[in-house]
Order: C-alpha cells, then sequence, then structure tokens
C-alpha cells in the first residue's frame, strides 16, 4: 500500500507540472511506447493482432491506471518482481525488468499515462465446459476480489490490474508469482489469497477467462 501511496503522489506531481511547465517539451509516450512496449504488448497496449507476438504469458496493459502502471515499472526497475523473458526481433533475450532498467523514471511516468488512456480490448472468451468450476470462480470473486477487482474483473478504478479478459497463460503465471511469493501483494489481498486452495485459484481464472 505504501508503494501504490508513493506511485499516485509521483503521479499527481506529474500531472501539476504538466499545468505548470505547459510550456516545456514533454516526452511522447506513444513514441515510447511503440520504441519499448510494442514489440510484444502492441502499440496501444493490447498485444499484437488482439494476442501477444511472443507468448500468451505476456498481458494486456491497456486501460490500467497510470498509479498502476508505474507501479508495477518501478517494481521491475528495482528488481521487486519476477519477470517472463522473451526473444525480441534481433532473437536476443530480453525482459522487464532490463527493459525498465534502461528508461528513466520520467519515461515510465510518460508510459504509463499513454497506456492508461487506450482502451482495454479483452481477449476472445474461452467457454468452459465445466459451468460448475466457473460459477465457483465467480462466486469466489464476488466474495474474496471484487471490493478491488471491481466490475467483475474487468475495471481499473481502484488501481487493480484489469483480471477479466487476460489470457489463460498469463493469468496461471501470476497466481503462481503470489502462490510462491514472487511479487508484491498488498496486505489486504494477502489475507484472503491464502484463504485460496488451489481448486479455488483454478476456478478464478476459468472464470477470467469466460
Amino acid at each position: 500500500m505504501k508503494k501504490i501511496i508513493q506511485s499516485f503522489l509521483t503521479i499527481l506531481i506529474i500531472l501539476f507540472s504538466h499545468f505548470v511547465l505547459a510550456d516545456e517539451a514533454t516526452l511522447d509516450g506513444a513514441a515510447l511506447v511503440q520504441q519499448h512496449c510494442a514489440e510484444c504488448h502492441g502499440e496501444q497496449g493490447n498485444g499484437v493482432n488482439g494476442v501477444s507476438i511472443k507468448t500468451e504469458g505476456i498481458p494486456k496493459i491497456a486501460g490500467f491506471s497510470a498509479i498502476l502502471l508505474f507501479d508495477i515499472l518501478d517494481q521491475f526497475k528495482s528488481n521487486e518482481r519476477e519477470a517472463l523473458e522473451v526473444k525480441n526481433k534481433s532473437n536476443q533475450l530480453t525482459d522487464m525488468i532490463k527493459i525498465s532498467k534502461e528508461l528513466s523514471g520520467e519515461e515510465l511516468e510518460a508510459i504509463s499515462l499513454y497506456l492508461s488512456e487506450q482502451t482495454f480490448l479483452p481477449s476472445n472468451k474461452t467457454v468452459s465446459t465445466n459451468k460448475n468450476i466457473v460459477n465457483q470462480g465467480k462466486q469466489l470473486h464476488e466474495d474474496l476480489c471484487n471490493d478491488c477487482h471491481i466490475k467483475n474483473g474487468t475495471g481499473a478504478d481502484d488501481d487493480a490490474p484489469i483480471l477479466a479478459g487476460q489470457n489463460k497463460q498469463y493469468l496461471i503465471r501470476q497466481f503462481k508469482q503470489l502462490s510462491n511469493s514472487k511479487r508484491y501483494i498488498p496486505k489486504q489481498m494477502k489475507r484472503k489469497f491464502r484463504k485460496l486452495s488451489e481448486k479455488d485459484k483454478e476456478a478464478l481464472i476459468e472464470y477470467y477467462m469466460n
């Protein structure tokens, strides 16, 4: 929560500076995304041709709040979040930790603001043949998750990531990282997440996919 508050204050300072220093040249978030992010996340954060080009484990990030995006990038830059390694167009291995470290704080802020202004386009839904597990996931979401992951996991108003409409491999990877303490988890979420069995986690993932 402390990191979220710090990120929120940072974004407020950025927004305020846009008014105070209106005549000063500002960084082009769209150009930065095109240069550093588009190969895997797409020019608007919705993947390439509707899906991630390298692996289904890469998320759609369009429409996330600027505060959350900056906080995630800052976690990568500070080695506080595990990153998925992929090959770029030059056939070299890279990941979000390496990419974020190449960028300044101001560039990360510009990227976050630009992506937050884009519209999230959900992946094609996977129609589960097991309606019981989907209904179980829906109930779990309503009981444990909907306070922050609002609108059945489709909203970003509370600076929480959009879950519904992400690809399955990404969701599986994030749930594993949370289970293995490989990434930061807010105190309120940690308390609820610990209540989940492996079957509960599978049910939530199926729900977000449908």
